[in-house]
């Protein structure tokens, strides 16, 4: 979703956030694909402060290299006396191996905890599990895990048992939606265009999705669904759900 425009109708969403993080605890945040979870918790980033954001990668060892560029970029002080990393980040990254790796991340997690979101899981493995269950437990850690849902997570799954700890990401109701879609048509100067028949389009097929709201109104500005005024709504649908089935 696009930064510029605002976050409608998740306030509860985000509240739900804030509070977590002010407590320190773990939530999974579910939801189909542009519903607005890494919108939301990309929010709650920029707001507070500390928070370490580690998009999903689909093998441990590269999401242990993301984990750790995180807390060098965030001056995690005791990941960095421990690592002492080379001025040459990625060169240093590329020595390592998985077991140091490991090693490092786990001791400084749980010397000083951070908030940590793991955005976009997907397929995680067992050793993944495993690696991320020893942070999951480490006292006053809060893990935020983004997923389309459980299912999607694979083994990772296991640590949020508790229904407590889940928030589902809902599609957006028919006020809130309109309003995206005018804050979206305004974002990319669609107002030269004929709206009347596309909103409608656009606001019957997101059925209240706003990633899916956005990107349509984005695409409306190509040529190639353009004839004159009007916006050639079929190939732009096609195209859109071909995106988000991805």
């Amino acid at each position: 979703m696009d930064p510029k425009l605002p976050l409608i109708g998740m306030v509860k969403q985000r509240a739900r956030i804030d509070h977590a993080l002010e407590k320190g605890d773990s939530v999974l945040v579910l939801g189909a694909a542009g519903s607005g979870k890494t919108r939301l918790l990309q929010d709650a980033v920029a707001v507070h402060s500390g928070i370490l954001y580690v998009p999903w990668t689909p093998t441990l060892h590269t999401l242990l290299i993301g984990m750790a560029r995180a807390l060098i970029a965030a001056g995690h002080t005791e990941f960095l006396r421990r690592a002492k990393p080379s001025y040459d980040t990625d060169a240093w990254l590329t020595a390592q191996t998985s077991v140091h790796l490991k090693g490092l991340l786990w001791n400084a997690i749980e010397a000083s905890p951070v908030p940590m979101i793991l955005d976009g899981v997907e397929g995680a493995g067992f050793p993944t599990f495993r690696f991320l269950q020893r942070i999951y437990h480490t006292r006053r850690m809060a893990l935020f895990a983004a997923s389309r849902d459980s299912i999607s997570m694979g083994a990772l799954g296991r640590l949020f048992w508790n229904p407590a700890q889940i928030m589902n990401v809902l599609p957006l109701n028919d006020r809130d939606a309109a309003q995206l879609f005018e804050a979206a048509a305004d974002r990319f100067q669609l107002r030269n265009l004929d709206l009347t028949d596309f909103r409608e389009k656009v606001l019957e097929n997101a059925c209240g999705n706003p990633g899916q709201i956005i990107e349509m109104c984005r695409m409306a500005t190509q040529p190639q669904y353009l004839c004159g005024r009007y916006v050639k709504f079929a190939p732009l649908r096609i195209d859109v759900m071909i995106k988000f089935a991805g």
